[in-house]
C-alpha cells in the first residue's frame, strides 16, 4: 500500500471552551487590526496594510487553526468564529473613528454594538466554507497534500508581491516581513506534524 503523510495533531475541539477562546483570538486579530489601521498604508512600513489589502496573516492563522480541528465542520465554526469577531471588533473600532473625526455622535458609536453583528457574518460565512474544505488537507492522499500546502503558496505569491513593491515603491515592508515569517511558521508546523500512515 502506497505511503502518504497525514496530520494527527489536534487543538480546536468540539467545545464550548475551545470555540470562546477563538473568540477571544478573534477579538484580539480586530483589535490589531484597530491598532495598525490608524498609521499609514503608504510609507515605507506600511502598517497599515495589515488591516486591509493584505491577507497572508489571516490566511496563516485560519489555515492552521483549520488543519488541527478534530472534524471537518469543527474546522469551519472555529474559523467563522474568529474571522465574525475580528469583523465585529473592527467594525465597532471604525464607528469610533467616525465619532472621533467629528462626523457623526456617541449615539452613532453605541448604535453599532447591535448594528455591526452583521458586518462580519458574510465573510464568516465564506471562510466556513473554505475551512469546511481544507480540512481534508489532514489527510495523506495526494489531494489532500497539495490542498494542505495551497495556502503556503498563496502567502508566498503576496510575500513576494510586497518585497517587489518595497523594492520599487518603498512601500509595504512591515507585511512582506510578516508574510515571510508566516510562510515559514506555516511550512514548520505543517511538515512537523506530518506523519506517515499507510492509505
Amino acid at each position: 500500500m502506497m505511503k502518504g503523510k497525514a496530520i494527527e495533531k489536534i487543538l480546536f475541539h468540539h467545545t464550548f471552551k475551545a470555540y470562546l477562546f477563538t473568540s477571544f483570538l478573534g477579538v484580539l486579530g480586530g483589535l490589531l487590526v484597530a491598532f495598525f489601521s490608524q498609521f499609514p498604508h503608504d510609507d515605507l512600513w506600511g502598517l497599515a496594510l495589515f488591516s486591509s489589502m493584505t491577507f497572508g496573516f489571516w490566511m496563516c492563522t485560519c489555515a492552521l487553526m483549520a488543519l488541527f480541528s478534530s472534524k471537518n465542520y469543527v474546522s469551519g465554526l472555529h474559523v467563522a468564529l474568529y474571522v465574525y469577531f475580528m469583523f465585529y471588533v473592527t467594525g465597532i473600532f471604525k464607528r469610533l473613528a467616525v465619532v472621533r473625526l467629528g462626523y457623526n455622535t456617541m449615539a452613532y458609536f453605541y448604535n453599532g454594538f447591535w448594528q455591526e453583528l452583521a458586518y462580519g457574518i458574510p465573510a464568516a460565512v465564506g471562510c466556513f466554507g473554505l475551512a469546511f474544505v481544507l480540512w481534508y488537507g489532514r489527510k495523506s492522499k495526494p489531494l489532500s497534500v497539495v490542498l494542505r500546502f495551497l495556502p503556503l503558496v498563496f502567502i508566498i505569491a503576496e510575500a513576494a508581491v510586497l518585497i517587489v513593491k518595497v523594492v520599487t515603491v518603498r512601500q509595504g515592508l512591515l507585511m512582506s516581513i510578516v508574510d515571510t515569517i508566516c510562510a515559514f511558521i506555516y511550512a514548520r508546523i505543517v511538515l512537523r506534524y506530518a506523519k506517515e500512515t499507510n492509505t
